[in-house]
């Protein structure tokens, strides 16, 4: 499951970054380290959002669950689950099979 969620996050980062290629706006890290959020950011928040959102409706589309990613348990956590790619890739498929377990 995990190497499903990282390809779907990584095919919408792409989807992303060619939006914002054609905006001009700030380009999402493929890295599994890039920083989404918080010091060392490269993107700003409406590019997260943006981002957030893909996923959630790549997530509906790929595995017929909806999810919603920026949720209390993702704002309440310690460390926050979009700092970078990897640990939205981790938080993501938490979620994922939490939803398709009911």
């Amino acid at each position: 499951m995990r190497d499903q969620i990282a390809e779907l996050v990584r095919n919408t980062v792409d989807d992303v970054n060619e939006e914002m290629e054609i905006t001009g706006g700030p380009r999402v890290g493929l890295q599994a380290d890039a920083v989404l959020y918080g010091a060392g950011a490269t993107i700003d928040s409406l590019t997260l959002v943006a981002l957030i959102v893909a996923v959630e409706h790549n997530i509906r589309h790929a595995f017929g669950v909806s999810v919603v990613l920026a949720n209390e348990k993702a704002l309440s956590m310690q460390r926050s689950p979009f700092r970078t790619l990897d640990s939205l890739i981790e938080y993501a498929a938490v979620i994922v099979d939490e939803a398709q377990k009911g």
